[in-house]
């Protein structure tokens, strides 16, 4: 045996079958690996078929693998798992390298998605809260006026709460603010 031999990598292989089954995939040369949500939550594909979905928790020590609407969940480091985790982001990774060669853009990063929703959804919740803030000082106005309208009624208040109710409705319904 030679030096050479002794340093030669090897596939890690599993001795869990669905661990194994995943490692299977992502070394076909074919695969397509995605990560829809930004946070390394990568979904794996041959083609348009979607094979399965893998993410590791660092802060837990706990990987999931979900196949066929099913989830696994690993708590311990190991080494075939790490290997799984370790060729999803190379595939990734080189994917969006392809992807930026091809197009000359780079991908969007999370946080400039996240801008862009802001900016686009920002007018929109501008315009809704002034509303709302419209709205709020109109009724304000409009009970002081009742207030007042009130305060100009005989004694016997009850016998004349419909007229109030319908000079509120008035007020609300009127097109000047």
């Amino acid at each position: 045996m030679t030096d050479k031999d002794n340093f030669e990598e090897k596939e890690i292989q599993s001795d869990d079958p669905i661990i194994q089954k995943c490692l299977d995939i992502i070394r076909n040369k074919n695969v397509i690996v995605k990560d829809l949500s930004g946070k390394e939550f990568y979904r794996v594909y041959i083609g348009d078929e979607y094979q399965f979905s893998f993410h590791k928790y660092d802060e837990f020590d706990q990987y999931q693998i979900g196949i066929d609407f099913k989830d696994w969940f690993f708590y311990k480091k190991r080494p075939d798992l790490e290997e799984l985790y370790r060729l999803c982001v190379a595939k990734y990774n080189e994917q969006a390298l392809k992807k930026e060669e091809k197009t000359g853009r780079k991908p969007l990063t999370p946080g400039q998605r996240a801008g862009i929703l802001f900016m686009l959804w920002g007018p929109i919740i501008i315009a809704t809260v002034i509303r709302g803030y419209v709205e709020d000082k109109k009724t304000q106005r409009v009970e002081e006026k009742v207030k007042a309208y009130e305060k100009t009624l005989p004694a016997e208040y009850l016998e004349y709460k419909q007229a109030v109710e319908h000079y509120r409705d008035s007020l609300m319904h009127a097109k000047r603010r």
